[in-house]
């Protein structure tokens, strides 16, 4: 197996994991690829710190969204139920 670099190794991790991010997410995790090995530890890790703010961020739309869908899918289950009873009268 060669040696890969930093950025080379993160890349590949990203590649061969399966996950339930979608593009957004796997689009701030690369911006990581392009970063590490390329500066100095301070650099990096001032870089590494926006980037965990642009992770926060996609967290909390995530969360928004899956309030949003709760809701739905709760009301859409009331719906259905209501449905079935008035069919079933």
């Amino acid at each position: 197996m060669k040696e890969l670099s930093a950025g080379e190794a993160w890349s590949y991790a990203l590649k061969s994991s399966s996950t339930s991010m979608d593009i957004e997410d796997i689009n701030v995790l690369k911006t990581l690829e392009k970063l590490l090995g390329k500066t100095n530890v301070e650099g990096q890790l001032s870089e590494i710190e926006l980037l965990k703010n642009s992770i926060d961020t996609q967290i909390q739309k995530a969360e928004e969204e899956r309030y949003k869908n709760e809701r739905l899918y709760k009301n859409l289950g009331i719906i259905v139920g209501l449905a079935i009873v008035i069919i079933l009268i």
